[in-house]
């Protein structure tokens, strides 16, 4: 029997996700920013998210054999606290971005549309849901079949795509260009994330990059 997973079920279980999360993204998370706002907005989105990607994590290395996962379900969970890298990365990308704002606004300024709800989604929410089901599983598999370069090639354009039913859904349109920005930067990051799994093989660097890129972006950006 393979030890690894099969590139089919690899792609449908790609494709499935990105459908169900289009879906979702249609038929709940829409109607919700048109109805709700404030923190029942915030709370219906959050849980939305947590439901949809944090139960499809949950299912799938459920489903999988351990024979076909890099790192275990428990190991990946572990805090890697010696994991030096993790730390430079991280406060790489906090002066990087905190650099970035300043030049672009002459200053460092909260922006007008944040609000604290926003605490939730992009600080606690996101960074913990992506990084559960496209490093702790996506990922994971891959790299049974994979070198890590193809691997994480592989999964940051997958992690990228799962963006889209976003950008498709928000009022008003993006312009071609920032979409083309976006999926650029969301393929970087979703490279940078997947070495540090890797590398440090745990969850929890990727987590705390990832969540203090989504926050100082909303916040300053």
């Amino acid at each position: 029997m393979s030890r690894t997973i099969s590139t089919r079920r690899f792609t449908f279980q790609v494709i499935g996700f990105w459908l169900i999360w289009l879906i979702v993204q249609v038929g709940v998370n829409s109607p919700i920013e048109h109805h709700l706002n404030g923190w029942p907005e915030e709370l219906a989105l959050d849980a939305a998210k947590l439901i949809v990607w944090v139960g499809a994590a949950a299912w799938l290395l459920h489903q999988a054999r351990p024979e076909e996962l890099a790192i275990g379900r428990r190991e990946q969970w572990r805090p890697n606290w010696h994991f030096t890298t993790g730390y430079i990365i991280w406060a790489a990308i906090v002066v990087y971005l905190l650099v970035e704002f300043w030049v672009v606004h002459h200053g460092l300024r909260i922006s007008p549309s944040f609000t604290p709800e926003y605490w939730g989604r992009y600080f606690l929410v996101v960074g913990v849901a992506e990084e559960f089901l496209f490093r702790g599983y996506f990922f994971n598999v891959l790299l049974k079949k994979f070198s890590l370069t193809q691997a994480n090639l592989i999964q940051a354009l997958a992690f990228a795509s799962l963006h889209i039913p976003r950008y498709l859904t928000t009022v008003p349109a993006m312009s071609p260009m920032t979409w083309v920005g976006n999926l650029i930067t969301v393929t970087a990051l979703g490279a940078l994330f997947g070495w540090l799994y890797a590398k440090s093989r745990s969850l929890w660097p990727g987590i705390i990059v990832h969540m203090t890129w989504d926050i100082l972006v909303t916040l300053f950006a």
